[in-house]
């Protein structure tokens, strides 16, 4: 009697389908986006310490859900690098909260796709991997395209969208620790601790600055944290259907959208020097992740980040 065949892709993986890659990390991407602007419009009443600990609570609850009924313990042996991963992971989503509420939201979104780059320069000391050289000249010209957005010239607007550019490199840093977890933690308890211990350290510096918030600011705070778990869904998908580096380059879409939605909520108009630092870094960004070896290509697959560049937040 024969035996049955073997699926020719890996477990967890589905046969790749490229158009529908496409599509949910398009739709993830305009979620993210949508993130942000919800932070943003809420900014006038919520401070980014507000928005993390929202945003926070409302993406751990589905994920707590998930692991009970999948009855994935929450404890773990490496509970002190899981710890270390989610302040470090905090860190940086305080951040980007900070960033979206003071930077123009094209800036801060084209600056977070450095992440992916600082991994990878990151890895070389840490990880012992070795980047081929035009992934090198890639991330040079990114860097270049960030100082074109944060050029010092333009005093408090060069300050706020720093902010965005050192959550790029935390996001960066908290991906390297995951690559350890992997290895013997389940994607949910991954993302599980990054969400309490976030909540857990923005907690007091919320109760300290108190303020109550409006119906529409709790709306908006809630959404955000509903719209990051459901765009964390979409991408996972995404990444189910196609190879990393395939599924990656779609993820640059969240910078045009975000770019329309500034102008279109709030008059913002990067200047010629800003918008052709954001040129820089997408074009130069999709041509690195297109060709990273997929072991080198962060994923929700095998790191169960949350923010990656994007959600990764």
């Amino acid at each position: 009697m024969k035996a049955a065949p073997q699926p020719s892709h890996p477990p967890g993986l589905l046969p790749d389908n490229v158009p529908a890659a496409a599509l949910y990390m398009l739709v993830a991407s305009a979620f993210f986006v949508g993130l942000a602007a919800m932070v943003k419009l809420a900014s006038d009443e919520a401070t980014a310490m507000q928005a993390v600990l929202y945003r926070s609570v409302f993406s751990a609850v589905p994920v707590w859900l998930a692991m009970r009924q999948q009855r994935v313990p929450i404890g773990s042996p490496r509970k002190g690098l899981l710890f270390v991963r989610g302040a470090i992971g905090g860190m940086a989503l305080f951040c980007y909260m900070f960033a979206v509420t003071r930077a123009q939201i094209a800036d801060v979104m084209a600056l977070q796709q450095l992440s992916p780059i600082f991994v990878t320069l990151l890895s070389v000391w840490f990880l012992k991997e070795r980047p081929l050289l035009h992934h090198y000249l890639f991330a040079m010209v990114c860097l270049v395209g960030a100082f074109l957005i944060l050029r010092p010239g333009r005093g408090m607007a060069s300050v706020d969208a720093s902010v965005a550019m050192l959550s790029a490199l935390l996001s960066a840093m908290a991906y390297i620790s995951v690559r350890s977890l992997t290895k013997t933690e389940p994607t949910l308890r991954i993302v599980f601790w990054f969400s309490g211990v976030a909540a857990l350290l923005s907690l007091p510096f919320v109760l300290a600055s108190w303020k109550m918030l409006s119906l529409r600011a709790n709306l908006l705070l809630i959404g955000s944290g509903v719209l990051a778990a459901v765009a964390q869904t979409l991408m996972t998908a995404s990444y189910r259907r196609a190879p990393a580096h395939v599924a990656a380059a779609f993820s640059y879409a969240n910078v045009p959208l975000a770019y329309l939605v500034g102008i279109v909520l709030w008059h913002e108009r990067p200047d010629l020097w800003a918008n052709l630092g954001i040129l820089l870094i997408v074009v130069s960004g999709i041509a690195f992740v297109t060709t990273m070896r997929p072991k080198s290509v962060p994923t929700p697959l095998d790191d169960g980040e949350m923010t990656t560049p994007n959600a990764k937040l």
